[in-house]
């Protein structure tokens, strides 16, 4: 550490410091099982490169992300002159009706929360959930695809600040039951420069966030594509990749998964219409369109 730097060994506060309520013997016995039966061992540790070699130990090119998450409104495409709002148990918009999201914190975006958050867990893919792990804001700046400058610097650490103060509980009532409440960053210390802003940062994953993982259930982006696209094409990305076929999808029930709240239906056509273009030349699918019944519709190869 320099003479011009100084540790903060503190654990930014949020709501996940308070009792669990909504964590029972139970909820643990259900979430232990579904675990078992994905032949992970509750006890043991959890890192994300071993326990998936394959589709995440040895690909450098992607970053991953829950289903539970992809098909929700967890990160939202709202126009950014909107103020962001503050949520209390919300009950978020989820695609799959057996899945309850409840949130509490600052509402998170695509354009900037989702792409770092990303990219957080993959720097943690190597070390044990639970275990803290470290990183500079200047790589994490680069890695999302932003220009290193004071702004995207301040920028990123707001977006990990949104992403420890919160609170998020997934209820799955086909799996893992209740996921246990957790934020998206269980807790991060900061080494400052001489001016009080964090320089580099030691994170910790909550071990809870395994059982979105678990069995698969997880969705690989090529991040170089996934990065450079809007904030709408980014969450109809989500939308598709995280299902092997995709459904027709409408335009309303995008709409909410996006959490727009626009109420011009001609604009939001629009918009979706260069989302899907913005997708088909990603190649993330051959062809994304949107049909005269207003769905969007995509094909593989």
């Amino acid at each position: 550490m320099s003479k011009n730097q100084k540790s903060e060994d503190v654990d930014s506060g949020g709501p996940t410091d308070a009792k669990k309520p909504d964590e029972t013997p139970i909820d643990r016995m259900r979430r232990n099982a579904y675990l078992n039966s994905k032949g992970i061992t509750p006890s043991g540790q959890f890192q994300l490169d071993l326990i998936f070699p394959k589709e995440i130990g040895v690909r450098e090119d992607l970053r991953h992300i829950p289903n539970e998450y992809a098909r929700s409104a967890i990160f939202t495409a709202r126009n950014k002159r909107e103020p962001r709002r503050t949520l209390m148990r919300e009950k978020l918009f989820h695609y799959n009706e057996h899945v309850s999201i409840l949130y509490t914190g600052i509402e998170l975006r695509a354009e900037d929360d989702e792409l770092v958050w990303l990219q957080i867990l993959n720097y943690g893919k190597g070390i044990a959930l639970g275990e803290p792990f470290d990183f500079s804001i200047k790589d994490l700046v680069a890695e999302v695809g932003w220009h290193k400058n004071g702004r995207n610097y301040d920028r990123a650490r707001e977006c990990i600040s949104r992403l420890r103060a919160n609170e998020v509980l997934a209820l799955n009532s086909k799996a893992y039951g209740r996921s246990g409440s957790i934020s998206l960053i269980q807790k991060y210390t900061a080494l400052n420069d001489e001016e009080g802003k964090p320089t580099h940062f030691r994170v910790w994953i909550d071990p809870n966030l395994i059982a979105l993982f678990a069995g698969n259930t997880f969705t690989s982006h090529r991040w170089e594509a996934y990065r450079n696209l809007s904030p709408v094409a980014r969450r109809l990305a989500d939308y598709i990749e995280s299902h092997k076929y995709p459904f027709p999808l409408t335009l309303e029930r995008f709409r909410q998964m996006c959490g727009s709240t626009t109420s011009d239906a001609r604009s939001w056509r629009q918009t979706v219409k260069k989302a899907c273009a913005e997708v088909q030349a990603a190649k993330i699918a051959a062809i994304v369109s949107l049909d005269g019944n207003d769905q969007i519709c995509c094909a593989s190869d």
